[in-house]
Formats: C-alpha cells, structure tokens, sequence
C-alpha cells in the first residue's frame, strides 16, 4: 500500500470502494508464507456495523480508525459521515461523541477523519487531517477545541500539513504523524507549537528520513513507532534518537512473510506489532525478520474468515484484534493469536 499525498482522499474515503491492495493467490509474494493461505481457520466476529454503507446509527461509510477503551466500547472513525461512533459492548447501532455535522472547518465539524485516540477520561482525539489539526472532544461535548495545529497549512512549528496518527501519552502530550511535512511532531500539554521527534529530513528513505509517514504509536519505554507506508516499512526511533530502525518489512512490496503493505497498524503490550494490510493482518514480534497472518486471508471478501479494505487495527489488554473492514462497513473482532 502506497499512501502518497496525491491519493490522500483515495484512501480514506474511496477504500469504501476498493480494497487498499488487491491481491489474488496468484499474484504477490505469497508462496514462502504458509500462514497466507484460503483456507484460514481463524474468523472474525462484527461488533460494530456490517448493515450496509450508510448513515444510520448501525452504519458506516468510511470505517478509517478504530479504538477500544478498556470498558470495551468500540470507537470508530467514520469518515464520510464526518463523524466519531461510540458503540457500547453488545450494542446493535452506536451513538455519535464527535462531529456528524457535515464538513468544514468548524469547532463542532471536520474535513476528514485520519487517526483517532480515546484518553483515559474518555475525551476523543481526531486527527482532522485537512483542516490541519488535532481536534479534542471532551466526554458530551458539542463541539472540539484544537489542541495541536489550527494554524493553516505548513511546515512551521506551529503547524501541520495533513495530521493523519495520532497517540496520546499518558501526560496528555500528543504525537502526530504529520505527514506531507515527513515527520512526527510532538504538541506537549498546553502547547502553542510542536517539535520534531522523528523524521523532519525530507521525503526519502535514509534511515532519518520518512516519505509520508502515516501512523505513529509509542510502547511504555517512549520508544516512537511509525509507520513508513511508501518505505514498506515500520520505524522505531528510540528517545532522543536521531534515526530509526526497521522493526518489520522494509524489503519491498507486497505480501511475502518479510514484506508489509500497510499504512495502519497497531502495538500491542508486549511488542508485537499488528499491521492492516487490505486482505488480511499481519502480526510481527519483536526482533522478529518475517510476519504471521493473524486475521483474513489472501483473498478478499465479507465471510467471517476473511476481509476488504481492512486498515485501522487496535488489540485490546487480552489480545482481540479489532479491525476497521472498510469495503465491509464493519469492525470486526477476531480472538487473540
């Protein structure tokens, strides 16, 4: 999956249309991964939407990102509805926390949805990715206050060009894949302007370098993951470091066990890195030179062992994996690996 600057709307809201990466049994790198096959075992259960494209409280159009609080509610960025769903464990439709009132620069409105995070009070960040800005949107708020951005598009220290990750730490600091500007940008608590922390060299792919990073995470050491979708790769730069590392892929495109092709992904508690890549996730473990399908197989569609469009990931403290099913208006829960 290669996300440039030129297919930005592509991807968030024509991937409700047609899969990320379309790949057949017969065309990729498939024939060294014996976890790729069309026969997986594993399935998914739907635990939010599966009622068609729409606008209705029980559907989406656009499922661009997803997040599990630790009660379990599933929140799901659905982007051509403009709005953040918020959908109890259990629950048959979900209720809107954030936007649903068209698009446009607005407090209580966005131009699109790219990343969001849930903080432990349950207040809703949005990565508003052509406003250029972070949106926060308190538990019952009517509208959002910005609190990274907002200052147009550029790359000044002030501002952003195309938000599309976004992670929260645990002091309210927020890390942001900014991605036209190649770099992650870090907006402490209260604060009028950025720094960089990852990236900022320019589009290419040295190892200080990202072309249109996408998503960004941090594991409890502060050691920054982002992803490097143009790179085929996912980067680790630890604090204060002036470079990155490849964790996994970075030998090129598309589906051998070695390769990603993914823009999404997740890390879970102990490591393991969780990537959406359109038919299928893959996992890779720490240290690991090579990934395992975890969820989906090689070929895409809407039974329950397989998915299209899949991006967005989030694994929850017990090891479910939640998985935004794009082309299948659908999160989908598949039991740990």
């Amino acid at each position: 999956m290669k996300i440039t600057s030129y297919y930005f709307f592509a991807f968030l809201i024509l991937i409700v249309i047609t899969s990320s990466c379309k790949k057949t049994a017969s065309d990729g790198n498939t024939s060294n991964n014996n976890n790729n096959n069309n026969t997986n075992s594993r399935t998914g259960i739907t635990v939010a939407g599966g009622n068609g494209f729409g606008s209705a409280a029980n559907q989406f159009y656009g499922v661009a990102s997803v997040f599990v609080d630790p009660s379990g509610n599933i929140y799901v960025g659905d982007n051509v509805n403009m709005r953040i769903q918020k959908w109890t464990p259990g629950a048959s439709s979900g209720t809107t926390v954030a936007g649903g009132n068209g698009t446009g620069p607005a407090a209580n409105q966005f131009e699109s949805v790219a990343g969001i995070f849930v903080d432990g009070s349950g207040s809703v960040y949005i990565a508003d990715a052509q406003n250029n800005r972070i949106q926060k949107w308190n538990v019952g708020a009517s509208s959002g206050i910005t609190v990274a951005g907002g200052n147009g598009e550029g790359d000044a220290a002030n501002q952003l060009n195309l938000p599309t990750g976004i992670f929260v730490d645990v002091n309210g600091n927020v890390y942001i894949s900014d991605e036209q500007n190649s770099r992650v940008q870090k907006w402490n608590l209260g604060a009028s302007a950025g720094t960089t922390v990852a990236g900022g060299n320019g589009p290419g792919d040295g190892a200080n370098q990202f072309i249109y990073p996408w998503d960004v995470s941090l594991d409890t050491s502060g050691n920054i993951y982002v992803s490097d979708p143009s790179n085929e790769r996912i980067q680790k730069w630890a604090p204060g470091a002036s470079s990155g590392i490849t964790v996994a892929g970075g030998n090129g495109c598309c589906h051998g066990t070695n390769q990603i092709d993914g823009a999404f992904f997740c890390l879970d508690n102990a490591g393991n890195i969780y990537i959406g890549e359109g038919e299928r996730v893959q996992r890779w473990s720490p240290g690991a030179t090579t990934g395992i399908t975890v969820a989906g197989t090689i070929l895409e569609g809407s039974e329950a062992n397989q998915l299209s469009g899949a991006g967005d990931v989030f694994v929850d403290g017990t090891g479910n994996i939640f998985i935004a099913d794009a082309n299948n208006a659908r999160i989908q829960k598949w039991p740990a690996y």
